[in-house]
C-alpha cells in the first residue's frame, strides 16, 4: 500500500490532490496536513512513499520541509507545488533534490500522469473494481459507513468550469449562475465554506454567493474537479441520467415555489430567500448520491436494471441523504431546511422551515390538512398559494 502525505494549507487544493492520489492508487493511505510542522511529524512517525508539498506554507516553508526530508531520506519522493513559476524558485527546489515541481493552477490529469511517472507505477485511472461485495445493497451500506458518498456531475460541465480562469467578466458571470443551481457544486462548496479553515464563528454559510467569496474562484474550480473524480460521478446509464434530471428539476421547481411564497409573506416577516434556495437545490441529495453509487456499481462490471434502481432509491434515499450530509459536514442550519421539506419538527415556529414544508406539499400535490394549517400559521392565502403548484403535465426533464 502506498503511503502519501499531502502538506497543503489551501483546503480545496488539498482535497483535490487527495482525490487525485486516490484515483491513481485506490488503496493508498493519504494523510492531509495544513502546515509543514505537522506534516514532518507524520513523516517521522510513519514514513511516506510520496510527499506533496506546497511552497508557501504558514510557519515552516515547503522549501525548509523539503530540506529536512531529503537530508535524511532520499527514497521518499517529494513533489513541490507552487503558484510561483520563476526560474530561481524552480532551481532552488531542484538544488534540494525535489523530484518534481508542479505549478498552480494545474491540470488534474497531467498531475496524475506526472505522479505515476515519479512513482514508476502504472496509472490506475480506471482501477475501480468493487470486490468483496455480494450485492448492491452491501456496497451501498459500505459507502455509507466506511466509504464516501458523492454526487453526479457531467465532464462537460467540469470543462466549462475549468474555462473560468480565462473567461471574461460576462462569461464568468453566466457560468457561475449556471453552477449555483447544480447540486454537486452547491453541496461541495457549502461543505468547504463551512469547514474550520474558512468559518471561525457560529454563523453558517448558506448561499452559493457567500461560499464562493470565501473559497475563491481557484478553490471552486478545484472542488468541481475533485467531485468529478469520485467513482461513478459521470452517469452514463440512460435510466440513471433520466432520474438525475428529474431530481434536479424537483429542486428547481421547489426553489420557484419558495420564491413565490416568500414574495407573499408580510413585509415584517424575516425570511432568508437565498439560503432557502440553496436548500432547494440540495433537496434530493439522497437520491442523487445513490445514482452515483449505482453508476459506480455498473462501472465495475455489475448489472443493474430499472426495477432494482427504483427499489434502491425507495429503500435507501432517506438514509443516504442523512449520511452524505454528515460525511461532508453540512451545517445543521442547511440540514434543517432540507429536512423540514420531508417532516416538520414538532412545535417549530421558524418561518423558513415552515415555508420549505409548504413548498414540498405543493410540489407533491398534497391536499392533506397539514397544508391549510401551515398556510394559516404564516398568513398565506390558500387559494393563491395552491396556484403555485407545478403543472403535472409539464416536462419533468432538465439539462444536467
Amino acid at each position: 500500500m502506498i503511503r502519501v502525505i499531502i502538506i497543503e494549507d489551501d483546503a480545496s487544493t488539498g482535497a483535490l490532490l487527495a482525490q487525485l492520489v486516490k484515483r491513481l492508487w485506490p488503496t493508498a493511505s493519504v494523510i492531509l496536513e495544513s502546515d509543514a510542522v505537522s506534516g514532518i511529524e507524520q513523516w517521522h512517525q510513519h514514513g511516506a512513499d510520496l510527499i506533496l508539498l506546497d511552497w508557501g506554507l504558514p510557519g515552516m516553508s515547503g522549501m525548509e520541509a523539503l530540506k529536512q526530508i531529503k537530508k535524511t531520506d532520499m527514497k521518499t519522493k517529494c513533489v513541490m507545488i507552487s503558484g510561483h513559476a520563476e526560474r530561481d524558485v524552480i532551481l532552488a527546489a531542484r538544488a534540494h533534490q525535489v523530484d518534481a515541481f508542479i505549478v498552480k493552477p494545474f491540470n488534474a490529469k497531467q498531475v496524475m500522469v506526472r505522479l505515476a511517472e515519479i512513482m514508476e507505477l502504472s496509472r490506475a485511472l480506471h482501477d475501480s473494481k468493487i470486490d468483496g461485495f455480494d450485492s448492491l445493497n452491501d456496497f451501498i451500506r459500505f459507502q455509507m459507513t466506511q466509504g464516501t458518498l458523492g454526487l453526479p456531475i457531467d465532464p462537460e460541465l467540469i470543462s466549462t468550469i475549468e474555462s473560468l480562469r480565462n473567461a471574461n467578466g460576462s462569461e464568468r458571470v453566466r457560468i457561475l449562475r449556471q453552477c449555483q443551481f447544480h447540486p454537486a457544486l452547491v453541496f461541495r462548496l457549502l461543505s468547504l465554506a463551512n469547514s474550520s479553515q474558512y468559518i471561525k464563528g457560529i454563523s453558517s454559510v448558506e448561499t452559493f454567493e457567500a461560499a464562493i467569496q470565501l473559497v475563491g474562484l481557484d478553490g471552486f474550480i478545484n472542488l468541481a474537479v475533485e467531485m468529478s473524480l469520485h467513482q461513478g460521478s459521470h452517469l452514463q446509464q440512460d435510466f440513471l441520467r433520466t432520474r438525475q434530471m428529474k431530481y434536479q428539476r424537483d429542486g428547481l421547481i421547489l426553489a420557484e415555489i419558495v420564491t413565490k411564497l416568500a414574495a407573499d409573506l408580510a413585509e415584517n416577516v424575516s425570511f432568508s430567500l437565498n439560503a432557502a434556495r440553496s436548500a432547494c437545490v440540495l433537496y434530493r441529495v439522497g437520491e442523487l448520491s445513490l445514482l452515483q453509487v449505482m453508476q459506480a456499481w455498473i462501472d465495475s462490471g455489475h448489472e443493474l436494471d430499472e426495477i432494482t434502481c427504483d427499489t434502491t432509491l425507495k429503500t435507501h434515499a432517506s438514509t443516504a441523504g442523512n449520511r452524505i450530509k454528515t460525511q461532508w459536514n453540512i451545517p445543521n442550519t442547511i440540514r434543517g431546511r432540507i429536512g423540514a421539506t420531508y417532516l416538520l419538527p414538532s412545535g417549530t415556529v421558524k418561518i423558513d422551515v415552515i415555508v420549505m414544508r409548504i413548498a414540498h406539499l405543493l410540489l407533491m400535490n398534497d391536499d392533506q390538512q397539514e397544508l391549510p394549517r401551515l398556510l394559516a400559521r404564516v398568513g398565506l392565502n390558500e387559494a393563491r398559494v395552491k396556484s403555485y403548484r407545478p403543472n403535472a403535465d409539464a416536462d419533468s426533464s432538465v439539462d444536467s
